[in-house]
């Protein structure tokens, strides 16, 4: 009796305590994961161990873990950029309206010329006279113009980018009516050969239709088309290439550095081609440069800016084109990433083979 008394429960107080210091028994020592010395002893231990508390002092609440996969969906509708073909679409067809429109008040402008000879220009005054400049600015805007298409074609958002290339491009061609419409110059080259005035015999619809001729030809000059003379202030061929060095800037991966030089040294070099080859005047290409930066910045500020765009203290919301402008973007909550993909999926592509040939290929590359 006397042993199992006191000295027994002793015994088995001496047994539990070495369970909670952390050992089993004399010289026994028992690792515990994250304490002391003995965690540094075995890294594996501590990184395996079943007991492992996954935060410091919730050892017995178990805390939830989220992984993100790279196909799930983003958990919040602000990082979604969602295509609307339907506003790039209707975007487009008033690029092409305004396109339309502008041929038609360059022939109306072209009845209106007058006939007195070339303001003074200070880059005409100290520059010589290459009438090839003109074509090499074309062929420059229109490489330009079809590589920013290329990219867009590629560019995982690329109805975003089509509503936007679009939409801004409407703006400066109906603006460029209103500037054609005010004012009138002399032509910039005394040289350069104008189609011949319907004068008295023009009538609404004869200035119409010679309009929706010259759209044949894209209003370019190697085409060979009718030229009509008026469209000067302000530059139409600048505005293809500063837009193209704006758009590739913002659309094309960061990285592509010398890629955007090259662009912008396109748009100072056609600038400056158009201008020794009197294709325009000085202030043209000076104003069309300013206008195009102008709406591209303040449209891309507040498109990825939604707190800037509803603020009641921007005042670019006092823009004519705003409402527009927030009917088209209310959807996109911060800037669109510089991604790509395939226009169309390989899958698809693949499900156009027919079944045969596709067999017949597996056959080959099995065999």
């Amino acid at each position: 009796m006397d042993d199992d008394g006191p000295s027994g429960s002793g015994a088995r107080e001496s047994g539990i305590r070495p369970a909670i210091d952390g050992s089993t028994g004399p010289g026994r020592p028992r690792r515990v994961c994250g304490t002391g010395s003995s965690a540094a002893s075995s890294s594996s231990d501590s990184e395996t161990a079943d007991d492992a508390p996954l935060l410091a002092g919730s050892s017995e609440r178990s805390q939830p873990v989220r992984i993100e996969m790279p196909g799930e969906k983003p958990a919040s509708p602000h990082d979604r950029f969602p295509k609307e073909r339907g506003k790039a679409i209707a975007c487009t067809i008033l690029l092409v309206f305004a396109a339309v429109f502008n041929t038609i008040v360059l022939s109306y402008v072209h009845e209106k010329l007058p006939d007195d000879p070339p303001l003074p220009d200070i880059v005409f005054d100290h520059t010589p006279y290459f009438p090839l400049g003109l074509d090499i600015c074309e062929y420059l805007m229109m490489a330009s113009f079809a590589s920013v298409l290329l990219l867009m074609l590629f560019h995982r958002h690329r109805w975003i980018m089509l509503r936007r290339l679009t939409f801004i491009g409407s703006l400066l061609y109906l603006m460029r009516c209103v500037t054609m419409l005010s004012t009138q110059v002399p032509k910039a080259d005394k040289n350069w050969h104008c189609a011949p005035k319907y004068g008295e015999n023009a009538t609404f619809w004869n200035v119409v239709w010679r309009g929706i001729e010259i759209v044949t030809g894209v209003g370019l000059n190697v085409q060979g088309r009718k030229t009509l003379c008026g469209d000067y202030i302000y530059s139409g061929h600048t505005i293809v290439l500063v837009c193209s060095a704006l758009f590739m800037g913002e659309y094309s991966p960061r990285r592509w550095r010398i890629v955007h030089a090259l662009y912008w040294l396109a748009a100072i070099v056609g600038g400056a081609f158009l201008i020794v080859s009197r294709g325009h005047y000085t202030i043209d290409v000076i104003l069309s440069y300013f206008i195009c930066t102008r709406i591209f910045w303040t449209y891309h500020t507040m498109a990825a800016n939604p707190t800037l765009r509803m603020s009641s203290h921007n005042h670019h919301r006092k823009e004519y084109w705003f409402y527009f402008f927030h009917y088209l973007e209310r959807s996109v909550m911060k800037p669109v990433p510089r991604r790509f993909d395939m226009p169309i999926p390989i899958d698809r592509l693949t499900s156009l083979i027919p079944r045969n040939t596709r067999r017949q290929n597996n056959r080959i590359a099995i065999e």
